[in-house]
């Protein structure tokens, strides 16, 4: 690992210098407000020659002959601009600009990016959603990242109580997720119903299902990169948001030299309740920040932070048989995560961002069992992860666009549990991790296009090193019509303690893989393509196979301080196939995506079908502006009932009870095999109506949402109530008719 860390040290210098040809490059912004814009089309007028920008607004021209040129700066959605330049011989120049936004709909900026994705990159499996797609999506209460994501191909949801993203027969726990380059580990309110990420502050978001390049790395399904707004570094600006979940606010605007964002929110049902028979002694806050300071024009400092919290201070009394009984729990938990990143253009054709990150996810629970003992518990677990990353990006050979980088993280994991002041398990540990990784995307022809890489992974604990291949294509059959495929090999080293005979699970509890267990392994074939229809619609469709081995399961019934037995190792497979129709442009867009996938485990030697494997899966998502303000979002998601194990029976078992010195007798339930029966078939319709206007000089958005309109009754569970006689099936329903109301005030 050393010699290729010194090696690439050693290269870069040679690509800084290996060209020496006249260039133009720079970077495009919003002239509004400072963001950065990609896939903005520059050109040289009048020549052949020409460049989009990356995702950081930066673009490069190369082998531009010496002479007076005028260059085109073109995006939908923005005036056109133009720069006269001078151009002298072996040269470099610095053209930046910045757009002014032009009277067109910004829906137009999303279709323009999406075609430049579509001509230029390898893109695979990958979708991109904006801060104003999340906004119009009808959403519990208000929008939420998870929620939109799982009505996508390939992504199934267990429940409506959950917020947890199982993608192409994966677990959560395979799930990459980022908030501006930083590891976020358990990203959900509520004990999963809601995820952390405010909406208000988010530019983009990334999601990749499957395939994903060498850039990314210790997970096994999917990537979802999510990236904040940058801040106005024109003027500030501010939105309020009142919903019946929570309350929060935005507000961004200039700095000296740079621009800065903040956003809160909290929920306020606690408050509300309190005192009467609802009350909820819970609740739940995030906060997140973005600066960005410019050093110079080839140095920026971005440092991004996102802080929040769950908390629940509950006691509960009640009297049985004249004996008090009190139960009082205290439980915080909540997520901690800080990066700072330094942007270097060293060259023309040699882009760099490091990266200092800090994530941390703590859990610690208080209960106290009060009656005519006292017994006081506490449970404590945790995850730190500290981490320095360097990515380079090379533009100096034409027809490649290289990326390269190295990352190292600590690591550290605790767990703890004790009991009236006595400690009867602790465990902790810190391995960590080091990552390198190279990849090129290649215009092969101005048809063909290739994306390889190779990603390297050492894991201190078992001293284990991993070799990654990574290989997509693209081929341009028709001007509109593209092949494409991949195929990856991945790994993971950490876990999370969940089984899944869990229907609900409220925490993932991360736990590294020891060196009694090799690291988790996943193959990706993915193949498809994309088509660009008449009417601004956009048709995919993508078959895709998965192998998995090395899987972990916990050991529900395993000795918690013997770790020989924590976990069952299995393997697994999952194949898919996928369509999307989608429509970006225009007062009507939305997308209708199906799925039907086949998702098989075998754990401890037993093969089944895990709760998440769903067969067919139908989202329709539409989006209409009514015109005057008004605009309309409609949601429909049909799909095959999820696995259970039937209960077959019951029996008795007698038991002598030391306490009350008696026999008693205890119902059992006798199960059938493993995930055998489905429950009923699934399917739900929401609805959302939002409207714009103008009050005192601010721009409101009064929303009302409705989850379920027609008030399925879908399973959640069933159980067997066996103090009725004869015994009941009881089932357990998931979200009713559930109208709520909001509103958002911008400034």
């Amino acid at each position: 690992m050393k010699t290729v860390l010194y090696s690439l040290l050693f290269l870069c210098p040679l690509l800084v210098f290996a060209r020496d040809e006249s260039t133009i490059h720079g970077f495009v912004r919003d002239f509004d407000n400072g963001e950065s814009l990609p896939w903005v089309n520059v050109l040289v007028k009048d020549t052949s020659l020409g460049a989009a920008t990356n995702e950081n607004g930066y673009y490069v021209i190369h082998n531009v002959p010496p002479g007076d040129y005028v260059l085109l700066f073109r995006m939908m959605g923005y005036e056109e601009h133009e720069k006269k330049v001078q151009l002298k011989a072996n040269s470099t120049l610095k053209i930046d600009a910045a757009l002014k936004p032009d009277i067109i709909e910004m829906e137009d900026i999303v279709k323009t990016a999406e075609r430049e994705r579509f001509e230029r990159e390898v893109e695979i499996s990958t979708t991109t959603l904006s801060a104003r797609q999340l906004k119009t999506m009808p959403m519990l209460a208000e929008a939420d990242v998870f929620r939109t994501l799982q009505l996508l191909p390939g992504v199934v949801s267990r429940n409506d109580f959950s917020s947890q993203l199982y993608v192409r027969g994966g677990s959560p726990d395979q799930n990459l997720i980022l908030l501006d380059g930083v590891v976020v580990y358990n990203p959900f309110h509520l004990l999963g119903l809601f995820s952390t990420f405010n909406a208000d502050a988010i530019k983009e978001v990334e999601f990749i299902t499957g395939g994903f390049p060498a850039e990314y790395g210790g997970r096994l399904s999917s990537v979802l990169n999510i990236t904040n707004n940058e801040g106005n570094s024109k003027e500030f600006e501010g939105s309020v948001t009142i919903s019946m979940l929570s309350a929060k606010a935005t507000l961004q605007g200039p700095i000296p030299r740079g621009s800065c964002l903040f956003s809160a929110r909290r929920t306020y049902f606690d408050q509300l309740l309190k005192g009467t028979r609802y009350d909820f002694p819970y609740y739940f806050y995030d906060i997140q920040g973005k600066i960005n300071f410019n050093i110079n024009e080839n140095h920026r400092l971005t440092l991004s932070g996102f802080y929040g919290d769950d908390k629940l201070d509950y006691d509960m009394d009640s009297t049985e048989d004249d004996e008090d009984f009190q139960v009082n729990i205290d439980w915080l938990w909540g997520n901690r995560t800080t990066s700072l990143k330094w942007r270097w253009l060293i060259h023309p054709d040699l882009f760099s961002e490091m990266t200092l990150t800090h994530s941390n996810f703590a859990s610690n629970v208080d209960l106290d069992l009060i009656s005519t003992n006292i017994a006081s518990l506490n449970i404590e677990n945790g995850i730190l992860d500290e981490s320095i990353k360097t990515d380079f990006n090379y533009f100096g050979i034409d027809g490649h666009g290289i990326k390269f980088g190295l990352c190292q993280s600590w690591l550290d994991f605790k767990y703890s549990f004790g009991i009236d002041g006595n400690q009867l398990f602790n465990y902790q540990t810190k391995p960590t991790l080091t990552a390198m990784y190279a990849q090129d995307q290649w215009q092969i022809s101005k048809l063909l296009s290739a994306r390889a890489g190779v990603r390297l992974e050492h894991y201190s604990i078992g001293q284990y090193t991993t070799f990654s291949p990574r290989l997509g294509f693209k081929y341009r059959l028709y001007p509109n019509f593209a092949l494409k495929g991949s195929f990856g090999l991945y790994h993971q080293f950490l876990t999370t303690a969940a089984s899944d005979n869990q229907n609900f699970n409220f925490i993932d509890l991360w736990f590294p893989l020891t060196d009694q267990y090799q690291p988790m392994h996943a193959l990706h074939y993915v193949g498809g393509f994309e088509w660009w229809l008449p009417a601004d619609i956009i048709f995919s469709s993508e078959i895709y196979f998965k192998s998995m081995g090395n899987l972990l399961e916990i050991n529900e019934y395993g000795d918690f301080s013997d770790p020989s037995d924590d976990f069952f190792i299995g393997d697994g497979t999952a194949t898919g196939f996928e369509l999307l129709l989608k429509k970006t442009m225009g007062r009507f867009y939305g997308w209708l995506g199906y799925t039907f996938s086949l998702t098989r485990r075998t754990i401890n030697s037993v093969t089944f079908y895990p709760k998440h494997d769903r067969r067919h899966n139908l989202n329709l998502v539409l989006n209409y502006d009514l015109g005057l303000g008004w605009n309309l979002g409609f949601v429909f998601t049909y799909g095959t009932g999820m696995p259970y194990t039937p209960v077959l029976g019951k029996y008795v078992r007698y038991r002598w009870d030391y306490f009350d010195n008696q026999l008693d007798d205890v119902i059992y339930n006798r199960i059938g095999s493993k995930n055998s029966e489905r429950y009923p078939t699934y399917h739900r319709m929401d609805l959302s109506i939002r409207k714009r206007w103008r009050i005192w000089g601010l721009e409101n958005y009064p929303y009302l949402q409705i989850i379920n309109i027609y008030n399925r009754e879908n399973v959640f569970l069933y159980f067997w109530d066996h103090d009725a006689n004869p015994s009941k099936l009881v089932t357990v329903p998931m979200f009713p008719f559930l109208p709520t109301i909001g509103i958002e005030m911008n400034f």
